[in-house]
């Protein structure tokens, strides 16, 4: 297949946010994200969001599209796309998922593009000296008993209210700056880290190093979901060469960093982590690049199916967790269609489709179960997120407005990193505004089922608050740091209206470096797993005495 060209940077990064100020690093926070004190929203104030207006796109859905497929040949390999088969153009928006999980980037002629989306924030990988060591492959031991993966079972409420600091990991010396370290994984046991060339596990209760994983190049793409035996899928450079293709597949077990299998992307022809998606649900890696996608078995690697066109569809990208689903566009570049799939990981057959209404120019999967997207109408940025359900049918749009409700998204399907679902409502944070003395915002609940404001949960002055995950019936929401005093885990309870209970609260002495991972970006969410809060950087710097570029990670704790 014919190399596609490289996309043009974009105008601005993910998520809509204005390029970054001279002589500020890449990622360093902007008003309206989370991080430091912000600017009171522009015009309007703060408030619950407004009806849109009359006209436009909305209720009631498009009538369905022609469908798509997936082609799986029983007893033989599936076939993969002809030349030809995608359209050229790049993915709308520019360079590839600057979601949690999912860095941009790529080889070739990428990665100068790549450089100039990393000055605009854009979380990108960039080619950069190795830093490991090489590991046995045949430490850890096959097991399929692992109970924790982030964002399933595992923590609860720890047995202290005051953490402390469990551990830190240096970043390493680089090369090029800023360079991308996207990617994070927690089990009850261990928390992983992407870096240079590769991934290091520290235990997360001694805080020593458990693991460390080398990979023949950089890192383009990685899942931020975990099977249920603990292990995740990453793609990364075939070598360490700033030129080289991404197209390098394999999966890692988490508790024991061993790398179980590897193997080459199909048919990937021009690989660049732009327009890359990477995810994980029920035992199957789903895998979307430039020109193709294709499943595999977490267990063995075996390829289950790759795309096959159908009438000028192509798949824009993947999510998984309890269900996997696919964003798939369809028509002109200019004029795209969207649907949004169910597929049955195994086969990737489509068993329930919703029709994105027209005028809607992106879609990205807040949650796979229940369904909840968030969509750009008439522009790049987000302007609505949407409930769907089991019927296939619009249940409620909820409108943004100017920036009032954010739920942290980038190009990547799977990107909205401060957005969180359950069955009964969808939690965002507010943009900050002013409270009585200070910066403030909150988590605003709204109802699945009708879209409007049921009710908020405070930050309290000088903070800002984001949810982060469900765990229990409750949800687990991260409060900043103040220029003092540490950051805090809270359950927020969604059946008392938001009342608030502090599980722990951060020792005040790390405040600063806290705020430097809090204040970075919106790409890369808090973890908690197991009772423990993970924070964790995008970008690390050659500057080695720029604070935010010192650390890629940091664990709090009670033990």
């Amino acid at each position: 297949m014919s190399q596609p060209p490289p996309p043009p940077p974009p105008s601005q990064p993910p998520g809509g946010q204005p390029p970054q100020p001279p002589g500020q690093p890449p990622g360093a926070p902007q008003g309206g994200g989370y991080g430091y004190p912000q600017q009171p929203p522009q015009g309007g104030g703060y408030g619950y969001p407004q009806q849109p207006p009359g006209g436009g796109y909305g209720f009631p859905p498009q009538p369905p599209q022609q469908g798509y497929g997936y082609q799986q040949q029983p007893g033989q390999q599936p076939y993969g796309p002809g030349p030809g088969m995608y359209p050229t153009a790049p993915p709308q928006g520019g360079y590839g998922p600057g979601g949690p999980g999912v860095p941009g980037g790529g080889g070739g002629n990428g990665k100068m593009a790549a450089i100039v989306a990393a000055a605009v924030a854009v979380v990108l990988i960039i080619g950069t000296a190795g830093y490991f060591l090489i590991n046995n492959d045949d430490g850890g031991k096959q097991a399929d008993d692992k109970k924790s993966t982030t964002g399933g079972p595992g923590g609860g409420k720890p047995a202290s209210t005051e953490a402390k600091e469990l551990f830190k990991i240096q970043s390493p010396k680089v090369e090029d700056d800023p360079v991308s370290v996207t990617g994070a994984w927690a089990t009850d046991k261990v928390f992983a880290k992407s870096t240079v060339n590769g991934i290091i596990g520290i235990d997360a209760a001694s805080g020593e190093q458990a693991w460390k994983r080398p990979l023949d190049g950089e890192i383009c793409a990685v899942s931020k979901h975990l099977s249920k035996s603990g292990r995740t899928a990453v793609i990364f450079a075939e070598t360490k060469s700033s030129r080289a293709d991404c197209n390098q597949i394999a999966v890692i077990d988490i508790d024991s960093g061993k790398k179980e299998w590897q193997k080459k992307l199909p048919q990937s022809g021009y690989a660049s982590s732009s327009g890359m998606d990477l995810t994980i649900s029920q035992d199957v890696i789903a895998a979307k690049w430039i020109g193709g996608s294709a499943a595999f078995k977490v267990s063995g690697g075996r390829k289950l199916w790759q795309a096959e066109e159908d009438k000028g569809c192509e798949d824009d990208g993947f999510a998984g967790g309890e269900e996997m689903m696919a964003v798939v566009k369809c028509g002109s570049y200019s004029d795209p269609k969207l649907k949004v799939q169910k597929l049955t990981p195994e086969t990737g057959q489509s068993t329930w489709e919703f029709d994105v209404p027209k005028g809607v120019e992106r879609a990205r999967i807040i949650s796979t179960d229940p369904v909840v997207l968030a969509v750009s109408a008439g522009t790049s940025t987000t302007t609505d997120v949407m409930t769907v359900g089991e019927d296939e049918k619009l249940k409620a749009k909820i409108s943004l407005g100017d920036n009032k409700f954010q739920p942290g998204c980038g190009t990547g399907v799977e990107s909205c990193a401060t957005a969180v679902a359950d069955k009964n409502y969808v939690y965002m944070p507010s943009g900050s505004h002013q409270g009585e003395t200070s910066s403030t915002n909150e988590i605003m609940a709204f109802d699945f089922n009708t879209g409007k404001p049921a009710w908020k949960s405070d930050a309290g002055e000088r903070r800002n608050i984001v949810p982060v995950r469900m765990l229990d019936d409750k949800l687990i929401a991260y409060k900043k740091p103040t220029y003092d005093s540490g950051g805090q885990v809270v359950a927020v309870d969604p059946a008392q209206q938001g009342k608030q209970e502090l599980y722990f609260r951060n020792p005040d002495d790390s405040a600063q470096i806290e705020n430097n991972f809090a204040g970075v970006s919106l790409r890369e969410p808090p973890i908690y797993e197991n009772g423990r809060l993970f924070l964790h950087q995008t970008l690390i710097s050659k500057n080695s005495t720029s604070s935010y570029a010192k650390y890629l990670g940091i664990g709090f704790g009670v033990e």
